[in-house]
């Protein structure tokens, strides 16, 4: 959500949190996420700049625009809070699922497309 206009860009069907990796191809230059469809949102980088756009069938459609330096900042932020979470989930699970702990762990690590230790990807 761009909280300077409002627009908020929300992945369509087929999409989910755990594809939030996905954009990082935007920044590395390796290509564009697929966000779903219905509605169609498309993220597009023109050298420094990168653009959200909400539903690319519609030729009026509202648009996020901001740096890719912004954008690195932000996923990097994603990273770190859903390694926060898992640690937390992590601890509960040893504590309340001892015999199984450790495959919850790793199903979570693997949905929310973070290191089963914590960690995240570092910035570039």
């Amino acid at each position: 959500m761009d909280t300077s206009t409002g627009v908020t860009l929300l992945p369509g069907c087929c999409s989910g949190l755990e594809d939030w990796r996905g954009m990082y191809a935007v920044l590395d230059s390796t290509g564009s996420p697929f966000l779903g469809h219905d509605p169609d949102p498309v993220v597009d980088r023109s050298g420094e700049s990168v653009r959200l756009v909400v539903d690319f069938e519609q030729s009026d459609s509202p648009v996020i625009e901001l740096s890719a330096a912004e954008l690195r900042r932000l996923l990097d932020g994603v990273g770190r809070d859903l390694a926060a979470f898992l640690a937390l989930a992590a601890a509960w699970a040893r504590l309340h699922l001892p015999d199984h702990a450790e495959p919850v762990i790793e199903a979570l690590a693997r949905v929310l497309g973070v290191p089963a230790n914590g960690g995240t990807r570092q910035a570039s």
